[in-house]
């Protein structure tokens, strides 16, 4: 049993990897503060108004991206936000991106302040202006500015820089250590869910074909430090018999869960006999997450058919 506990673990951690495409788990590299921390987690926003059925949209993922500043001046300061290049194989849609920053005002002042999205030029050398944004701010506090498509496709390639100009120089604070600016982008991945049938629970000496509950801590296996929220989820795998009589359920396809029971198979656990036929999942849900990726970013993310809610015979 011991050994079969270590191979689902191994298989749940790789499965996390591979769908979050990273080829290892992210090490903190610049770690943020819990103030910063708990400000941006604050302003994520819950799932849009109006979102795709389940079985048509793609991967979806909310990242908050801390500021790094670069290059700043009496008269400007230099924005850089990096964004981790892993999550962008196949069809990577940015359908918003947000730039958060916070502001103390003297009192009964106005502040005009130009943001201008620099990108690389033709040459890939220097950097270029690309769009600008003007907004008046006239109250102490968190603001909110939309960019625009320049920055969306800035965010999906790796590296945002932002170059904040004020229209006059003032007592103006920007930012402090609880006040990190940061951008909340709003990315989907194409693709799509499989079928969803139903099943059984496994049940005492039952051998027959349904559904065994194992739940993996994240701190069991060494990753709370990255993840920052679930502090677990249930796996879960199916197992069991699957006579002729009730194999060739159409429309089932095998998936990361039938590696699962070919391995606890090859490993003499308690599975499907031998034959053409396999208990396998029919219904999966998403694993919603919260975590660092390599560049110290804040992701949320639904991962799709991570936990295994039923079974049946392909």
């Amino acid at each position: 049993m011991e050994s079969q506990r270590e191979l689902l673990l191994d298989l749940a951690k790789r499965s996390i990897l591979d769908k979050l495409h990273l080829s290892q788990r992210p090490t903190l590299s610049r770690p943020v503060s819990r103030a910063a921390l708990r400000t941006a987690l604050q302003r994520l926003r819950g799932p849009p108004s109006g979102a795709l059925p389940e079985d048509h949209r793609g991967q979806e993922y909310e990242i908050i991206s801390f500021a790094e500043t670069g290059l700043s001046s009496t008269d400007r300061t230099r924005l850089d936000f990096h964004f981790s290049s892993d999550r962008t194989a196949g069809s990577v849609e940015v359908q918003q991106a947000s730039l958060m920053f916070f502001v103390q005002l003297p009192p009964n002042t106005t502040w005009t302040l130009a943001v201008r999205v620099l990108v690389l030029g033709p040459h890939a050398t220097n950097l270029t202006m690309a769009s600008q944004h003007l907004l008046v701010v006239d109250a102490s506090g968190w603001h909110q500015l939309l960019l625009g498509p320049e920055a969306q496709a800035a965010c999906s390639q790796g590296h945002l820089a932002l170059e904040l100009v004020p229209e006059a120089q003032s007592s103006v604070i920007l930012g402090g250590p609880a006040h990190r600016p940061f951008v909340a982008a709003r990315v989907r991945v194409g693709g799509k869910h499989r079928v969803r049938r139903r099943g059984v629970e496994c049940q005492g000496g039952s051998r027959m074909c349904c559904r065994q509950e194992f739940f993996v801590d994240f701190r069991e296996i060494g990753w709370h430090d990255w993840i920052i929220q679930p502090e677990g989820y249930a796996m879960n795998f199916c197992t069991g018999q699957c006579p002729v009589h009730v194999a060739g359920m159409p429309g089932i396809a095998a998936s990361f869960h039938t590696a699962v029971l070919n391995l606890l198979k090859a490993n003499t656990a308690v599975g499907t006999t031998g034959g053409g036929s396999c208990c396998v999942p029919t219904a999966r849900r998403p694993l919603s997450l919260l975590y660092y990726d390599r560049d110290s970013n804040i992701v949320k993310t639904d991962i799709p058919d991570m936990v295994v809610e039923a079974c049946g015979c392909s």
